[in-house]
């Protein structure tokens, strides 16, 4: 028995000293957490600090953060959660059946637990069509793109306890009886989406990930690209898919939000299909200038080279609040350009993704409207 102690007592005296000795020779090659997250510094020491407290705490803090081992025993907490307990530490993720990944905005966007105001909308699809009216004027167009969201398109996985309150009307539900014979240009990404599961031969959702897959991705871009040929009359280059490759594991965002869970092991997933695409290089072609402000979703068409080989620009406001141009470089969007930025596209797209559908265009319709209404 005693010897049994002795062991213990040692097992626990390494435990406790792994995390210094990691921190001075780095004896383990520990991965580091996926994600963004604020490491707070080590403070400064002082006298006062010290006497009122607040030195110690915060040293506390930061030693913990600052741990290089720190990641490991994370993913070890991580680990220990979902597989005894079926648990997610990771903000706003929520597991559904069969291990299906979802983040909760877009569950309670597509069952319409989001505080969803009709005259709103109907008052944003006005604007919107006196917007595109003066685009047209111009020689300009508008098209709005409905992005599904993935709670939509996996309904089926959704947990339980989500559904008790059963589902309400939903902005998707208000755009699709608004939209139709407003002559607003949209594309119904949703609806295609969900017409087509089932259908295609690799997922338009991936099982692990927020974001639509590398194939899903790919049936949108198509479909941007047709409805500017067919329905705008612009002859832009088109894209062919040479060939589809099917590895093991998954790439691109599509384990996005398996990442975020930081765990050990990585999860079951869905075989997905990565496309090959080739983009037509007739120069006889038309490359208009493109400004599409959105979210996170346009990134997955911006690495297929949507903006490189059918648009003439890269521009890209992400969330109207940030504008990325060519070369990618960062910036603040400056609403007092509004007008000269307008003025230097061909076509404005507004794309939105099922959550924030409440908000579509993130204020550049209402700054689009103000700047035409008042003739600033």
């Amino acid at each position: 028995m005693d010897k049994v102690k002795k062991y213990l007592f040692a097992l626990l005296l390494i435990g406790l000293l792994i995390p210094a000795i990691q921190n001075r020779i780095k004896f383990m090659n520990v991965k580091p957490l996926y994600g963004s997250f604020n490491v707070e510094a080590l403070p400064k020491y002082s006298w006062s600090s010290w006497f009122l407290g607040t030195f110690q705490p915060a040293l506390e803090v930061a030693l913990d953060q600052n741990m290089l081992i720190r990641p490991a025993f994370v993913r070890l907490n991580n680990q220990l959660n979902y597989s005894l307990f079926n648990l997610a530490n990771a903000k706003s993720v929520v597991i559904g059946k069969e291990g299906y990944l979802f983040e909760e905005g877009y569950i309670n966007s597509y069952l319409g637990h989001d505080g969803v105001n009709e005259g709103a909308i109907k008052l944003k699809i006005e604007k919107a069509k006196y917007v595109q009216r003066e685009l047209e004027k111009r020689g300009k167009h508008l098209l709005i793109l409905l992005v599904p969201g993935k709670a939509s398109y996996y309904s089926e996985y959704i947990p339980d306890r989500y559904l008790s309150e059963g589902k309400k009307t939903s902005y998707y539900d208000l755009f699709s009886k608004h939209l139709p014979g407003s002559g607003l240009n949209y594309i119904d990404l949703k609806g295609y989406f969900l017409k087509m599961k089932n259908k295609t031969p690799f997922p338009l959702y991936p099982k692990q990930g927020v974001h639509w897959s590398s194939y899903g991705a790919t049936l949108a871009m198509d479909s941007i690209i047709n409805y500017i040929k067919y329905d705008f009359k612009i002859d832009v280059p088109t894209m062919t898919i040479n060939e589809i490759d099917t590895p093991i594991e998954t790439r691109d965002s599509d384990y996005d939000i398996g990442d975020g869970m930081n765990l050990i092991l990585k999860m079951s997933h869905n075989q997905m299909g990565y496309p090959k695409i080739k983009f037509d290089t007739d120069t006889n072609k038309i490359r208009p200038n493109v400004l599409t402000i959105g979210d996170s979703h346009f990134w997955t068409l911006i690495g297929f080279g949507l903006n490189k080989n059918v648009f003439k620009n890269n521009a890209f406001w992400y969330y109207n609040k940030i504008a990325y141009v060519a070369p990618y470089k960062e910036a603040p969007v400056n609403p007092y350009n509004l007008r000269k930025e307008i003025d230097s596209q061909d076509i404005i797209i507004l794309l939105q993704t099922e959550v924030y559908y409440n908000n579509i265009g993130m204020g550049f319709i209402e700054s689009a409207y103000s700047l035409y209404k008042n003739n600033w």
